[in-house]
């Protein structure tokens, strides 16, 4: 698979799913412009590490940015984005959430993982 094709997957999975969010991780901002494009019907929560790159977010169609530089495990990761955005009052216990992201996470590599994730 390619980029485009995860980013189209976690579109049409939020919309089938009735998702409250996309959850994204990018260091060009690929991701973000991409997974916008499709116009999903929930929110575009994208993490960087770089503070650049989360302005620019900022003019992108549905999307909100984060700042998040930890390397860690992808569940790790997950779990930590997904506390932030609860803390922010952005998503609540019993919500779907479709994350996407590369894996290994160090590698800061294209995307290439859809996980499904609820609340808890």
């Amino acid at each position: 698979f390619n980029n485009d094709v995860i980013c189209l997957g976690a579109a049409k999975m939020a919309e089938d799913l009735n998702a409250r969010a996309i959850v994204g991780f990018t260091n060009s901002g690929y991701t973000a412009f991409k997974v916008s494009s499709f116009r999903p019907h929930c929110q575009i929560y994208i993490f960087s590490n770089r503070l650049d790159m989360i302005a620019t977010l900022g003019l992108v169609w549905g999307v909100r940015g984060y700042l998040y530089n930890k390397n860690t495990s992808t569940d790790e990761t997950i779990l930590e984005t997904m506390a932030i955005l609860e803390d922010a009052g952005k998503i609540k216990k019993g919500d779907v959430v479709v994350n996407t992201g590369s894996m290994p996470v160090y590698k800061r590599a294209r995307t290439n993982m859809i996980k499904i994730s609820v609340v808890e």
